[in-house]
């Protein structure tokens, strides 16, 4: 009975504007675009968790070159910022893993710096499905396309994610 009263004394949970855009990424994606100058085929699955005050996007490289990444978004205290968390297979203690960034016009974009560069993530509504831009930013040297990836809509079936 305790319990039931509590449920009933705590708010209900809103999913904030910015990660209710990144939840637009929710379900499955075929990938296409190139990382470095290189194609890299890849596929795409992102889902909510812990009540939708969570969202995790895990991108997964289906060529030659083996690659993944599972990027975990959240939300709270600024309604329009969005904050993340950006593991992959290089693995490492990487400090500057944590992502900030806001909604734009069309999307998000999320900005990490690392000691050599600052690498913007920009997530733009493409028709049915999105354009993932990023962005390096080197000092002394002008901005360079680091990858550009085109996600569009796809079957989950047979999609397998190691995260």
């Amino acid at each position: 009975m305790l319990s039931f009263v509590l449920l009933l004394a705590t708010p209900a949970y809103t999913v904030p504007p910015g990660l209710a855009v990144v939840g637009g990424l929710h379900g499955c994606w075929r990938v296409s675009g190139q990382v470095q100058g290189e194609a890299s085929p890849s596929i795409a699955r992102g889902e909510w968790h812990l009540g939708r005050r969570y969202f995790t996007l895990h991108l997964r490289a289906t060529g030659a070159k083996p690659y993944e990444a599972a990027i975990t978004y959240g939300a709270v205290q600024q309604p329009r910022a969005i904050g993340s968390v950006f593991s992959d297979t290089f693995g490492g203690l990487y400090e500057p893993s944590l992502g900030l960034g806001t909604l734009e016009e069309s999307g998000f974009v999320q900005r990490y710096r690392f000691p050599d560069a600052i690498y913007l993530n920009r997530f733009s509504r493409e028709g049915t499905g999105w354009r993932w831009t990023i962005t390096e930013e080197r000092v002394g040297k002008p901005a360079s396309i680091f990858a550009d990836y085109r996600l569009r809509p796809a079957s989950c079936r047979g999609m397998a994610f190691d995260y």
